[in-house]
């Protein structure tokens, strides 16, 4: 038995993980790729995909991380092969009052993971946008309240990092696409050459 699996069994032991936790351990690279929807995300109703969301969403999962940045780095790579130019990891944004209270951003986490999953491949803009105006969570909205909920709710913050350039927003989790519409608006009206989206997972 090698040894960094006789200390993550050793661990387990010694702090048994959640269940959200060894639910998210099942996954690897090869499952999550047949796991993957035709759009290239995880379907979100899949106990396990769940698993792996909630585990970066709220508790900061390293281990996770690094699962999740390895296979959003091949679809981030798939989207870039066409762009004329170095291609713009953007995350999507958390109001500021949401992102104390958590203290972290989950998807500029996801982000980060993606550069080390393919170091020299992208460029990174973690403030590119922002949320101007603090909407109620999407979870459990019907689609008419979430278009409502996040309509007008973020802007370009940095054109100029942006202006013709080709961005990919990388989201942890989309239902609606109403957020996805939204940062793409913003985007386009900075004037970004193309934008593309990129969830970890699809309700």
């Amino acid at each position: 038995m090698k040894l960094a699996t006789m200390l993550f069994h050793t661990l387990d032991v010694l702090l048994p993980p959640r269940p959200t936790e060894r639910l998210a351990r099942r996954l690897t690279q090869e499952s999550m790729q047949m796991l993957a929807r035709p759009d290239g995300a995880l379907p979100y109703h899949e106990a396990q995909v769940r698993a792996l969301v909630w585990e970066i969403k709220y508790r900061k999962n390293g281990e996770m991380l690094s699962l999740a940045g390895g296979f959003l780095a091949n679809a981030a790579l798939s989207l870039a092969e066409e762009s004329l130019s170095m291609p713009i990891l953007i995350p999507v944004p958390m109001h500021a009052a949401r992102k104390a209270a958590r203290g972290y951003n989950q998807c500029e986490l996801l982000c980060e993971a993606i550069m080390k999953a393919s170091p020299g491949s992208f460029l990174y803009a973690p403030h590119a946008l922002k949320r101007v105006r603090n909407t109620i969570p999407q979870q459990g909205l019907p689609k008419y309240r979430r278009l409502k909920n996040v309509a007008g709710s973020i802007e370009a913050a940095d054109a100029q990092s942006v202006a013709g350039k080709t961005c990919i927003v990388v989201d942890d989790v989309s239902t609606t696409g109403a957020t996805a519409h939204e940062t793409k608006r913003a985007l386009l009206s900075a004037g970004a050459r193309e934008v593309h989206i990129l969830a970890l997972a699809r309700a």
